[in-house]
């Protein structure tokens, strides 16, 4: 059963079966919509063979390989291998055209508004209890065991929180996602 957008922003944990597919602006690709607010959107899309991207002029865009340990991305013409614990962030005015196993792989799409809000991120590896701080935007299992609650997370799972929660970890590749408000300088 598919939630609501509105249902999905008020979740502590939403993972991409709890989210509709939706097309692509360009047709070409389906998207899983995560969360979503006035400056950013985060989704989980499904990339298969060549597949141009869809343009979005004044948004920064962060993505991250989820189902495989890397994706080809040309950016603007250049090839970059993209790999799950490094990320790319890119402009959404460029030309990006991926390259994909046919067999289908998944990526974490994040969609920032320029002038809105900066996006930074970091990917970790994780072993035992990680402290999700509720001033962390947007947590991320991207790949291993992890459970909240005693909820077993599967790869994709968002996790946003207004409370302080932990992940246990066996061993988890987990992306970390912060939104600055254009203008301020991020805390450190």
């Amino acid at each position: 059963m598919s939630l609501d957008l509105g249902a999905l922003a008020d979740l502590d944990v939403v993972t991409p079966a709890d989210a509709s597919p939706e097309s692509w602006a360009n047709g070409l690709g389906v998207t899983r919509v995560l969360a979503k607010r006035l400056a950013w959107r985060l989704s989980i899309a499904e990339l298969r063979g060549r597949m141009p991207f869809s343009a979005f002029p004044g948004i920064d865009r962060v993505l991250i390989p989820l189902s495989a340990p890397t994706v080809t991305l040309a950016v603007d013409g250049v090839e970059r291998r993209v790999t799950r614990e490094r990320g790319i962030r890119f402009r959404g005015e460029a030309r990006v055209v991926a390259t994909a196993d046919r067999g289908g792989v998944s990526v974490v799409n994040l969609m920032v508004k320029r002038g809105l809000a900066e996006p930074a991120y970091r990917v970790e590896l994780h072993r035992g209890t990680v402290r999700v701080d509720p001033t962390a935007t947007l947590t991320v299992l991207l790949a291993g065991a992890a459970t909240v609650d005693d909820l077993p997370l599967p790869p994709g799972a968002l996790l946003q929180s207004p409370r302080e929660r932990r992940i246990v970890c066996d061993s988890a590749l987990i992306a970390r996602f912060d939104l600055t408000p254009s203008g301020d300088e991020p805390h450190t």
